[in-house]
Parts: C-alpha cells; sequence; structure tokens
C-alpha cells in the first residue's frame, strides 16, 4: 500500500484546526475523561517524578482543558508559577473556566497560544517541564525537547507521557477497521500521530538525544466507561481528531455508514453484560533531568 507524502507546514495547521473543533468536545466529555481518576490516572506519575514544590515554576505543554497544569498549580502554590501552553486557543478557554473553579489565590498561572515547536521562553528558568498525551504530535520531538531543555534551570525536570502501542490503547481500536474501509494509505513510518512514540525504546531515544539524562520510563493505564457503544463511539467522533479525522473527508452517508460499523463491531469485546463499555487505554509515562 502507498505511503502518504508528509508535509510540516501542512501537518501542524491541521492539528491545529482539528482541535480547535473538537474543544466544544471536550468540554461535553471531561466528567467521563475525569470519572474515576480516568486521566488523572495518567497525571499520577507525571506529578510525582517532577518532585514539585512550592515556588517552583513549571511548563504544561498541550495542556489542553488544563490539565495536569492547574493540579501542578496547587502543587507549587505559594508563591508558584504554571503556564499552560495549548495549540488551540479554544483549548485554552476551556482551562480558563476551569480555573475559576479553582482556588488559585497564591500561584500565578498564564496562558501561551500557540505551536510548542516554536516556543520561546528564554527569559524564564523554569524548574519543570510536563507534557500529557502530546509529545508524539511533534514533527521532530528530539529537536523541540532540546529547545525545551534550554529553557530548564540545570538538574530541572521534564516528564510526559505518550499512548502505548494500538493494541493497548482500546479508545483507538476503531483505526484498523476505518483505514479498511477507506482504503487509506499508511502513514509514514517516522509521521508524527497518536503511536509515534509507543515503543519505550523509541521514547528513550527521543528524550535522550534532547540532551536530557537520568531516565526513566513506567506505564499506567486510563480507562473510559460508556453506558452504551453509541456513546462511545460519540466519545470517539467528539474528541479524537486523530482518528475522526480519518472519516471526515468521506462523503456524509459513507461517514455515517462507517460510525455505524464501529458502534456495532469494535466495542463489543469491551461492552459487559448491562451493555456498558470500558476501554482501557495504557500510557507509557518517561521522566529525565537537565544535566547540572
Amino acid at each position: 500500500m502507498p505511503t502518504t507524502t508528509f508535509d510540516r507546514q501542512t501537518y501542524r495547521t491541521k492539528l491545529r484546526q482539528e482541535w480547535r473543533e473538537a474543544a466544544p468536545g471536550w468540554r461535553r466529555w471531561f466528567p467521563t475523561l475525569e470519572a474515576n481518576a480516568a486521566m488523572r490516572q495518567i497525571s499520577r506519575p507525571l506529578l510525582v517524578e517532577a518532585e514539585l514544590r512550592p515556588g517552583q515554576r513549571v511548563l504544561d505543554v498541550a495542556t489542553g482543558y488544563g490539565e495536569p497544569g492547574l493540579t501542578i498549580a496547587q502543587l507549587v502554590a505559594p508563591g508558584g508559577e504554571v503556564l499552560l501552553q495549548d495549540l488551540s486557543g479554544e483549548m485554552l478557554d476551556f482551562a480558563r473556566d476551569r480555573a475559576e473553579w479553582t482556588d488559585l489565590r497564591e500561584v500565578d498561572v498564564s496562558y501561551l497560544e500557540g505551536d510548542v515547536e516554536e516556543l520561546d521562553l528564554e527569559d524564564l528558568a523554569l524548574d519543570a517541564i510536563v507534557s500529557r498525551s502530546a509529545l508524539m504530535y511533534l514533527t521532530d520531538p528530539s529537536a523541540t525537547l532540546a529547545r525545551l531543555r534550554s529553557f530548564l534551570r540545570p538538574g530541572g525536570r521534564l516528564t510526559a507521557s505518550v499512548w502505548g502501542p494500538p493494541s493497548e490503547v482500546a479508545f483507538a481500536t476503531p483505526v484498523s477497521l476505518i483505514r479498511d474501509l477507506l482504503d487509506l494509505p499508511a502513514p509514514e513510518l517516522d509521521a508524527p500521530g497518536l503511536f509515534a512514540l509507543a515503543d519505550e525504546d523509541r521514547l528513550a531515544e527521543v528524550v535522550r538525544d534532547a540532551g536530557f539524562e537520568n531516565l526513566r520510563i513506567g506505564r499506567t493505564t486510563a480507562t473510559f466507561v460508556f453506558d452504551s457503544a453509541g456513546e462511545a463511539t460519540r466519545f470517539l467522533r467528539d474528541c479524537a481528531p486523530p482518528v475522526s479525522a480519518l472519516v471526515d473527508e468521506a462523503p456524509p452517508q459513507r461517514r455515517e455508514q462507517i460510525w455505524a460499523r464501529v458502534t456495532d463491531e469494535v466495542w463489543q469485546p469491551f461492552t459487559a453484560e448491562d451493555g456498558r463499555v470500558h476501554l482501557p487505554n495504557e500510557a507509557r509515562w518517561i521522566s529525565a533531568t537537565n544535566p547540572g
């Protein structure tokens, strides 16, 4: 099967648009994502490994709706500072709304809309950089992490998570069926995407090539629970641009046929006797230090 030709600028522009359009879905499904400690399970090792303390300055890369950044803000208070960065202004708007529900009186929170691959923080000395479920979308992760490392003080910490391989990420199970039904070309092996850093050796190589030391890698799982197969599909369409975008260019009738197949077939192995769908999604986390 032929592969597509990768163009960095086209990809980053498309990625921004996809996440802008997904922002309403993330608002709608926020309770599900955070219920039963689902995504918080992904955040937990990042917070522990970052060794956060009051008064520190921390960057949350691709914060989305403000996590784990807003949780970090409470850990670095009093006197700390958290910078929430995201490619999508609409996602940051949700983070701002959530900040109003949180006690942030003793910490400084700021919002940075823009591409992390072009981020310039030379005037700041960060104590930690944290990123949840985002590094795999970078077009040149080692180069970007090397730039971010230059903003860290000596001994500063990097902690990040990425999704594991397709067989261990249940919400992405429909991808193979969708590609088959639409006869889509295979992505380039080195192209950014949902599983670009799923291999632990590759993840470690990227971080090490960026100049970090003292690497530690671990695994954790976020389980999303839905009342029905139809609800699981609606979640995917609303909140997973890398998956839903595969279907978006098909004619409307064809799109609905594909999503019906997903609902009727893909979620069956994850459906309990009561009809609820449980999707376990394994992530890899990594921590490292900036050489002092």
